[in-house]
């Protein structure tokens, strides 16, 4: 009983440290990489205000478009893997959910906080 609560709390604060410090690095870097793209955005502005530059709109709009449907279909589908999930070792169950569970918990907080 005694290996079990221990078993169990080191899955849970293990999974919301990992998970903790996953968010915090995730939003640091979202942040690092939409400074620098505005950086970009902005000279590339800057410069077509002086008309040193001429920027063609309808071309860039495209390649939006094209970058945003192109997104969610690389996205991998879990229904997809299922053939995949089959050759999970028996009781792996007993440590994903509350591995998982305090995981995604720990990138929430560790995202908020960053």
């Amino acid at each position: 009983m005694n290996q079990e609560i221990i078993f169990d709390t080191t899955t849970v604060g293990g999974g919301f440290l990992v998970g903790m410090l996953t968010g915090y690095f995730l939003r640091k870097l979202l942040k690092l990489v939409l400074f620098a793209l505005g950086g970009v955005l902005s000279i590339l502005l800057y410069l077509q205000y002086q008309g040193l530059i001429t920027m063609n709109m309808d071309k860039i709009q495209n390649i939006i478009d094209k970058v945003i449907t192109t997104i969610p279909k690389a996205i991998p589908i879990i229904s997809q893997m299922e053939d995949k999930l089959n050759i999970v070792p028996y009781g792996i169950g007993d440590l994903t959910i509350p591995f998982l569970g305090s995981l995604a918990a720990g990138i929430t907080t560790g995202f908020l906080r960053g």
